[in-house]
């Protein structure tokens, strides 16, 4: 199978802008590397993206959205790599939609895992083997603006694309009616803060206009806001972390009980050349032994518990 992986990928990107990732103006059809041939047979098949089955009654997904107003706490990161956890190692069913139209830095992470694809054999050799003991596709990326990013992600699951959640990467400001109504389709919505002094206080006025504006209002969906704790020194943790938890209760706000350390392995990505540790892949789990001391089992564990209470660990 590795054998063909390549080849397949490079027709596929001489063909198209990039793989596995659907914006609204890409073709309906498209050429779906099947990673699980074995047998040396064509491993390309042009067809539908998603093909619908009406036998399955599908359960509504959860939306979620990862948001901040500016960049810097790392909500492009976190939502890469709850996604990637939910979906590769918990087994959930994941889309996610890069609404950032100031970067796109989800389509840029999954470039990148493209790029390695191509360059780096012993890459090709870890993704094939991890997809064919997986059993399943990487996750779908959308392109898009706040504006679409709603009716783009109910087209996809109209069309039978299977999902338990739908993340969302979202930067924005509540003046922006486009982020307004996006963030009124969330079921939850989890803004990251870091103790830098911007992050901190940006997240913090982010999170009360929200809470203040839309949380529990007529006509929102949103059940739920929580702050989340990310690039923390230890020092940070038992004093300051503290202190703006108290202060963000006096405004009716509440951060996860987990704290995300300041850690390099979070933007750890892997090279186009050599063997590396990988934690953050759109294509991949984070390395096992990365995962030590990372917090990122512990925060997928609490956002499953608060957006999946009835079926949590199930």
């Amino acid at each position: 199978m590795t054998g063909h992986l390549i080849d397949i990928l490079n027709e596929w990107l001489s063909e198209y802008r990039a793989i596995f990732i659907h914006s609204s103006d890409e073709p309906d059809m498209v050429i779906k590397p099947d990673f699980h041939n074995r047998h040396g047979k064509s491993a390309a098949r042009r067809m539908p993206f998603y093909l619908p089955n009406t036998n399955i009654i599908m359960k509504e997904p959860i939306f979620v959205a990862f948001a901040t107003q500016k960049g810097g706490a790392g909500k492009s990161t976190l939502t890469t790599l709850v996604a990637s956890y939910l979906h590769y190692v918990v087994g959930k069913k994941v889309l996610a939609l890069d609404c950032d139209a100031r970067q796109h830095t989800m389509i840029e992470y999954r470039n990148k895992d493209l790029l390695m694809l191509r360059e780096n054999p012993a890459y090709e050799r870890r993704l094939a083997k991890f997809m064919t003991s997986f059993g399943g596709d990487p996750y779908g990326i959308i392109k898009c603006s706040p504006s679409d990013a709603i009716n783009l992600a109910n087209e996809e699951i109209a069309k039978g694309y299977e999902a338990d959640y739908v993340f969302f990467d979202i930067t924005g400001t509540v003046n922006d009616n486009d982020l307004v109504s996006l963030l009124a389709n969330m079921d939850y919505l989890f803004v990251p803060v870091t103790p830098e002094t911007g992050d901190l206080k940006s997240s913090l006025s982010f999170a009360n206009n929200v809470n203040e504006t839309m949380l529990f209002k007529e006509g929102m969906r949103i059940k739920g806001l929580h702050l989340v704790w990310n690039k923390v020194q230890p020092k940070d943790r038992s004093n300051l972390v503290e202190i703006i938890n108290r202060y963000m209760s006096t405004l009716c706000l509440e951060a996860l009980d987990t704290v995300l350390p300041l850690s390099v392995k979070y933007t750890k990505d892997g090279s186009t050349s050599g063997r590396g540790g990988i934690f953050r892949s759109t294509f991949l789990p984070p390395d096992r032994s990365l995962l030590r001391n990372s917090c990122l089992p512990e925060l997928v564990d609490e956002i499953l518990g608060i957006t999946n209470p009835e079926n949590y660990g199930g």
